[in-house]
């Protein structure tokens, strides 16, 4: 519960609330002052009642001899800040996108592949920034005792995305009656934000981008009050990427530091397993300093990447990208000894989670690994995707093609690595993160079920001026995602997706851990329904967490777990 001294510090911090919800216009618009700077709303929503502060700077430029390093603190400006400067963060597409096309058809000419999926118009490493949505009367300090707080964590595969991508966060707070702050940031993405191996670990931070959206969180807890938000009830959303990072977040430092949020929403928690600290992951860092111009000719090669312009770092990457089988992002959350001591699922078991987190709305699509699977399913393929992650253990290699053997999917290449692609990347983990949470599962299987497509659900805003064609292909999906919100909002004001919940959904309970997990609520073309989870059975994901310790034991760094598969 907020400080009564928050209402004081509320009076001062906050100027030029509008009297009428119709006043817009700038000088009518609030301003926040914070210890480094006075930022004022960018926008405000009559209809909906919400300030909106764009590009706030919650870190100093990752620049210079900052990039790989940790967020620093942004430097004092005296200058009014209104939000119009905040670009994303260097970006690194999918080869598919990269030469035109998308799954399903070619782009339109003159479409920036690079704004499409991000959703941000200009780029630059200078990208450290987030948006605040307020509704109106968390600003009056006489109206309320402080909000609920729900932070955003995009997706992209680690490579590319950003706060701007379609993440309007307006029609979920109107839902909600105005009862709830949102917050995204940015954090550093593909190399910027993910090299890591034993050159990063003794000259720079890997993990960096992890580190970023700790930062935004630790911006929250000191800053939030300011905004009219409760910093003891502040949930973590995110899909993909964003659910993935979620995971380390939960894990992070083995648990050790203080918890900075209370729940949080996981959609198709996704990432590849990088355990390989002096193998794998430090050939992957030597190959894309090579390629920027730094390789082991050089005499610091840090330095050196730190000196060249952002673009070199971006093509060295992007080169590296696009030379993985598979259709592999590559680079992502790695294992580097301290933000990520071992693989997050060993964390879990063992009991190395932040404290205080109340409950988790845990969930996957039906069709996971669809989207990321390469046109071609050959045995070479297969034998190329696992000597990318685990060639440097053989006893995991050979556990994988064990597991995996060929014989197992009646000769069919293509079922063979997609069941490999599911239960690596996607569905395991909502398993994993079941074991050490109370948790709400999902199973969203509408439409096509495909990854990223839940996303449309929880963002769906009727008066958006692309609403129209969802509901061309499905008219009644506007009532489904309104139905579907519900549960969301319902679970971030109270911790219980049922309390607020609408009159056409049906009651979630919490779900019972087993070898299948039930009840599991299915959200499908025809409303919702509980269900037995067939998409993350014991049978299928415990491989993948005891291949993590003995292979972890197999490199040296003594797991947490115990394990007799290697």
């Amino acid at each position: 519960m907020r400080l009564l001294w928050t209402i004081c510090v509320l009076a001062h911090a906050v100027s030029a609330l509008p009297q009428s919800p119709t006043a817009t216009a700038a000088s009518a618009l609030p301003t926040i002052k914070l210890p480094y700077g006075t930022w004022r709303a960018t926008s405000y929503n009559a209809t909906t009642q919400v300030y909106v502060f764009k590009n706030i700077r919650f870190a100093a430029p990752p620049v210079g001899s900052l990039r790989f390093a940790k967020p620093a603190p942004p430097a004092n400006n005296k200058t009014l800040q209104t939000g119009e400067y905040g670009p994303a963060c260097p970006q690194v597409l999918p080869a598919g996108l990269l030469s035109g096309s998308v799954p399903g058809g070619a782009l339109p000419p003159g479409i920036d592949p690079a704004q499409l999926v991000s959703g941000a118009k200009t780029f630059g490493e200078d990208c450290l920034f987030l948006d605040v949505y307020v509704p109106k009367k968390a600003l009056d300090p006489y109206q309320w005792n402080g909000l609920p707080i729900v932070m955003w964590i995009y997706g992209g595969a680690y490579n590319f995305g950003s706060k701007e991508g379609g993440y309007d966060a307006t029609p979920l707070i109107k839902m909600s009656g105005g009862n709830f702050i949102y917050v995204a940031g940015n954090y550093r993405l593909n190399a910027f934000g993910f090299l890591a191996g034993s050159t990063m670990e003794k000259e720079a931070t890997p993990n960096a981008g992890l580190w970023d959206q700790y930062a935004v969180l630790e911006w929250i807890q000191s800053y939030g009050e300011l905004f009219g938000g409760d910093t003891d009830d502040v949930s973590l959303w995110g899909e993909s990427a964003g659910s993935g990072s979620i995971m380390h977040q939960l894990t992070a430092f083995g648990g050790k530091e203080k918890p900075l949020f209370h729940r949080a929403l996981m959609q198709s928690s996704a990432f590849d397993m990088q355990i390989d600290r002096k193998g794998l992951l430090e050939t992957q860092f030597q190959d894309v300093a090579t390629r920027a111009g730094c390789g082991s000719n050089s005499t610091d090669v840090i330095a050196c990447l730190r000196s060249v312009d952002w673009t070199v770092l971006q093509n060295a990457t992007t080169g590296y990208v696009a030379a993985l089988p598979g259709n592999k992002p590559g680079l992502g959350p790695a294992a580097d000894g301290n933000f990520v001591r071992q693989h997050p699922a060993l964390e879990i078991a063992a009991g190395k989670t932040i404290e205080g987190v109340e409950t988790i709305i845990n969930s996957h699509v039906i069709n996971e690994p669809q989207i990321f699977l390469p046109a071609n399913s050959t045995e070479d393929t297969f034998q190329a995707v696992v000597n990318l992650y685990w060639g440097t253990s053989q006893k995991a290699k050979a556990a994988i093609e064990a597991q995996y053997s060929l014989s197992k999917y009646g000769g069919d290449q293509a079922a063979r690595i997609r069941a490999l692609y599911q239960f690596s990347v996607f569905t395991c983990n909502s398993r994993f993160i079941s074991a050490g949470f109370k948790t709400y599962n999902l199973q969203y299987a509408r439409g096509t079920g495909l990854h990223g497509s839940d996303v449309s659900a929880d963002f769906w805003d009727p008066n958006s001026p692309t609403a129209f064609l969802s509901l061309l292909s499905d008219p009644t999906f506007g009532s489904f995602a309104t139905s579907f919100q519900s549960y969301l909002v319902s679970h971030a004001l109270t911790g219980d997706p049922n309390e607020k919940r609408d009159n056409g959904t049906i009651q979630w309970p919490l779900v019972k851990y087993g070898p299948i997990f039930t009840p599991v609520l299915n959200a499908s073309d025809t409303g919702f329904a509980l269900i037995s989870d067939q998409e993350n059975k014991a049978v299928d994901c415990d491989f993948w967490k005891d291949l993590a310790a003995g292979m972890t034991d197999d490199l040296g760094e003594c797991s947490l777990l115990m394990t007799t598969i290697l």
